[in-house]
């Protein structure tokens, strides 16, 4: 049976994580997260671009 305490208990649950998951009661760790993320995409792109050069340059 669905009771108040469940709706506490999910909106409280709700409260301690942000959009991305990450918890909000430590910003070091959701900013972390989110550098590296941005780190991994950069990498990608990179390694992309180089491939791509590297296709274009192949006799």
């Amino acid at each position: 049976m669905h009771t108040k305490q469940d709706d506490n208990k999910v909106i409280n649950q709700q409260n301690t994580y942000d959009a991305g998951g990450l918890s909000a009661d430590d910003p070091l760790a959701a900013i972390r997260a989110i550098r590296l993320e941005q780190l991994a995409q950069c990498r990608l792109k990179t390694q992309k671009e180089m491939q791509a050069e590297h296709k274009k340059n192949k006799p």
